[in-house]
C-alpha cells in the first residue's frame, strides 16, 4: 500500500487538525507540535499574509511541505471584528469560551441578539520555505451570529454561527456535513483541485 505524502499543518489547534484530516484525505496530516514548533506572533495585515507566514515558518522548521491556515469571523455590525483577531479576541491565549463570551458582550453592547456574519479561510501550501509558487485557496461562509451557543461538535465560534438557510449551528452539524459547507471545507476543496491540476501538468 502506497504511503500518503506528509503535510504539516501550521497549527496546534486540535479542532483544525481534525477537520484537515477529514478534508485532505490524500495526505498524512501532521501537527507542528510533533516537531516542537512554536509559532511566531501573527503580524500580517491580511489573512493571506498570516497564512503564508505560518506555512513558510513551518516548512523551514520541519523540512516538510506545509499548509498555513488563517481564518476568522467577520461581523459587519462590529466593524468587521473579530476578523484577524478571532483567536485572541478576548485576550492573548484566550480560550474558545472566553472569545465567545467576549463576542456576546460586544453584541449586547450594540443591542443585537443576532446579526449577519461571515467565516473566512485562506490556505497557503508550500513545498519548501523558498517555494516560488505557493498554492492559495480561499473559502467563505455566510450566515448569522447569535448571542446564544448551541451544539458541542465544533470549536471556536461554531456554536454561535448559523449558516445561511440553516436552523443548526455549525457545532450542531455532523462532521461530514460541516466539512462540505464550511469556509475551511470550501477552501480545502479548492486546494485539492489546484493540487490535482498542478500534479497533472
Amino acid at each position: 500500500m502506497e504511503s500518503k505524502p506528509k503535510l504539516l499543518i501550521a497549527t496546534s489547534n486540535p479542532g483544525k487538525l481534525k477537520e484537515f484530516t477529514l478534508l485532505l484525505p490524500d495526505f498524512e496530516i501532521l501537527s507542528q507540535e510533533t516537531f516542537g514548533i512554536i509559532p511566531e506572533e501573527e503580524v500580517g495585515q491580511t489573512f493571506f499574509e498570516n497564512s503564508l507566514h505560518k506555512a513558510r515558518f513551518a516548512a523551514h522548521a520541519s523540512g516538510l511541505s506545509a499548509l498555513g491556515d488563517d481564518s476568522g469571523l467577520i461581523v459587519p455590525a462590529l466593524n468587521n471584528m473579530p476578523g484577524l483577531h478571532s483567536a485572541r479576541y478576548a485576550k492573548a491565549d484566550a480560550s474558545d469560551e472566553e472569545n465567545r463570551e467576549h463576542l456576546k458582550k460586544e453584541l449586547i453592547k450594540i443591542d443585537v441578539d443576532e446579526t449577519q456574519a461571515f467565516f473566512v479561510c485562506v490556505l497557503v501550501m508550500l513545498n519548501a520555505p523558498s517555494d516560488p509558487f505557493p498554492l492559495v485557496a480561499t473559502g467563505m461562509l455566510e450566515g448569522t451570529i447569535k448571542i446564544t451557543s448551541e451544539g458541542m461538535n465544533g470549536f471556536g465560534y461554531d456554536p454561535m454561527f448559523y449558516p445561511l438557510g440553516s436552523n443548526l449551528s455549525l457545532a450542531q452539524m455532523p462532521n461530514e456535513e460541516k466539512a462540505k459547507l464550511s469556509h475551511r471545507g470550501k477552501a480545502a476543496e479548492t486546494l485539492r483541485q489546484k493540487i490535482k491540476n498542478f500534479v497533472s501538468q
